[in-house]
């Protein structure tokens, strides 16, 4: 009795073992193409991480051949496509990165960060704004469940700033599209208030960026708004007080109003910044225009000073302000490349040095032009007009 006992329990669990094995095959059979698919995806993962630790190490050539290894076993891979159409874009192959970008959408619909790389390059390098201004609207219209966990998670902030990005980069993909039909349209105008709107959004959400503001200045000078394109070089300067370009365009548009002298400072400010910079083709191209203007307004001091000569002394005295000097530099005989020489910013004497950095840095913060704009009423003869030296 005991003996049968014992051989029907050996007996059962070799046949439950033996079902338990013929349902698996059973659903192998079935359900192949699911088990393929899985142990597809286990290799694509192994390739991708593998083509993830050689993007990081700069290893470009075996990063993209280990990412089409593992996207050919593993398609859905939205991160790993992005990362390739990424390398795509630093080899200059930009069709080839738009297309990993749109397929890896097409997995990730809401996979923020490629559908904005999606739309620069689409801007940016291939000069198909309307295809960067949907990406954008996409970006912006998009709505996702977010949440804050203090001091770990805060999704509520990275959208707000994706949508601000969105807002910015679609202004600058509507004045690329202005500048592309060309000056004095209808048209251009149109996308340039497009993009003035959409600086604006994004201003609303990032007040203190030194980019929004100086492109949201750069599309209100283009327009013809000169007022706001001037108070916004203002706020962009008190931002970035170091970047050149704020200072130039605020110079080019104090010219094209006539403010001769405002305009000099700007442009010897902008020269100053280049000329730390070291970059001597931007400084060239700086000092022909500052050549310009200090002849116009030479010429404008002589007339000046023609009509002073007749006027009473009162007004004599009141014309004959002498202009503080912004900036020039002095070179050393025994210094001629000019490595040590010194500067004067205000009047004031300051070495070459990373004092003379914070110096300059807290001189040039303050806007000396900002009250011209405040108080300057708007010429409806200028607006939509393009500046040949802009």
């Amino acid at each position: 009795m005991r003996f049968l006992k014992k051989l029907l329990k050996k007996t059962i669990s070799k046949v439950f073992a033996l079902v338990m094995i013929l349902l698996f095959l059973l659903s192998v059979f079935v359900f192949y193409g699911w088990y393929e698919k899985q142990i597809n995806k286990c290799f694509g993962l192994y390739y991708v991480y593998q083509g993830d630790k050689a993007y990081k190490a700069h290893k470009l050539e075996k990063a993209i051949k280990l990412y089409k290894q593992g996207l050919e076993k593993y398609p859905e891979h939205s991160l790993a496509r992005c990362n390739l159409g990424n390398i795509y874009v630093k080899y200059e192959d930009y069709l080839s990165a738009v297309e990993q970008y749109e397929k890896a959408l097409e997995y990730d619909p809401k996979f923020i960060v490629c559908r904005m790389n999606l739309g620069i390059v689409s801007a940016e390098k291939l000069s198909d704004f309307d295809k960067a201004i949907r990406e954008y609207q996409t970006i912006i219209d998009t709505k996702r469940v977010t949440f804050h966990i203090p001091l770990i998670f805060d999704s509520v902030k990275s959208t707000r700033e994706n949508k601000t990005i969105a807002w910015y980069n679609m202004g600058i993909a509507y004045r690329g599209k202005s500048m592309l039909i060309g000056e004095k349209t209808h048209a251009a105008n149109e996308y340039l208030e497009k993009a003035i709107e959409a600086y604006k959004k994004a201003l609303k959400r990032k007040k203190h960026s030194y980019n929004i503001n100086y492109n949201y200045a750069l599309a209100n000078h283009l327009y013809g708004n000169y007022k706001e394109a001037g108070l916004s070089y203002c706020r962009a300067i008190e931002e970035e007080p170091m970047a050149f370009d704020a200072h130039y365009n605020l110079a080019i548009l104090l010219k094209k109003i006539g403010k001769l002298r405002e305009s000099q400072e700007e442009l010897e400010k902008a020269m100053l910044i280049v000329n730390t910079q070291q970059d001597p083709y931007i400084a060239k191209y700086i000092f022909d225009i500052y050549s310009t203007v200090v002849e116009k307004s030479t010429i404008n001091e002589e007339y000046k000073t023609t009509q002073r000569a007749t006027a009473p002394e009162s007004q004599v005295k009141e014309g004959m302000k002498t202009p503080q000097i912004v900036s020039e530099e002095v070179q050393n005989e025994d210094d001629p490349l000019g490595v040590n020489h010194i500067t004067y910013v205000n009047g004031k004497v300051v070495a070459d040095s990373e004092e003379a950095d914070k110096f300059m840095k807290k001189s040039f913060k303050k806007c000396t032009s900002k009250k011209i704009f405040e108080e300057y009423e708007e010429d409806n003869l200028y607006n939509g007009r393009y500046d040949r030296d802009f």
